[in-house]
């Protein structure tokens, strides 16, 4: 009987084996779920991007609607032209509207949703890019190449990794890295 109580006192805690094997299991598993949080949280922006583009083409038709089925011209891709249209900041500098409010969101000041670039106001997309927009006309009515939506316009997301997959936005290459564009 005494052997039983001193071989159970000499056991006071866990092995130095048995603590390493604990803290490796806890280890993989906080990694599989950081990177599982990762793949939700750039789904999230994906989906969120994809609201931003479709309440973009709604408020762009409603500008048209008003405009005579006109839509806005802009000197590049970004989503500067957008948001001095659709806010009715014609600035573009996040002044008071002086033309008519399509999308009041943009008036909030959401650093979510409107962005500085190049100081012009853009509408951005979830993951911090600005929005990329190209009417189908140029201002004299000559139709634009390379638009998909004939008759209309362009909008879209270059994506979680910013880079464009159309050479005709900004002169980079297609590559496997530029096909995640957001449409």
């Amino acid at each position: 009987m005494n052997q039983f109580h001193s071989s159970k006192r000499g056991r006071r805690g866990f092995s130095l084996i048995e603590l390493l094997v604990v803290i490796s299991i806890i280890v993989i598993l906080a990694g599989i779920g950081l990177a599982a949080f990762a793949k939700v949280r750039q789904n999230q922006a994906k989906d969120l991007t994809k609201v931003r583009i479709k309440n973009g083409i709604l408020k762009l038709e409603e500008y048209a609607n008003e405009n005579n089925g006109l839509y806005p011209v802009g000197e590049d891709a970004s989503s500067s032209i957008l948001y001095n249209a659709l806010s009715g900041d014609y600035s573009g500098q996040g002044q008071n509207p002086t033309g008519p409010v399509y999308w009041k969101e943009l008036l909030t000041k959401d650093p979510s949703l409107v962005g500085t670039l190049q100081g012009k106001k853009v509408i951005l997309d979830a993951f911090g890019q600005s929005l990329r927009y190209r009417a189908a006309r140029d201002e004299d009515g000559e139709i634009v190449p390379d638009v998909k939506n004939d008759g209309s316009f362009d909008l879209w997301s270059v994506g979680p990794d910013g880079e464009p997959s159309d050479l005709n936005i900004d002169g980079n290459t297609i590559n496997e890295q530029t096909k995640d564009d957001i449409w």
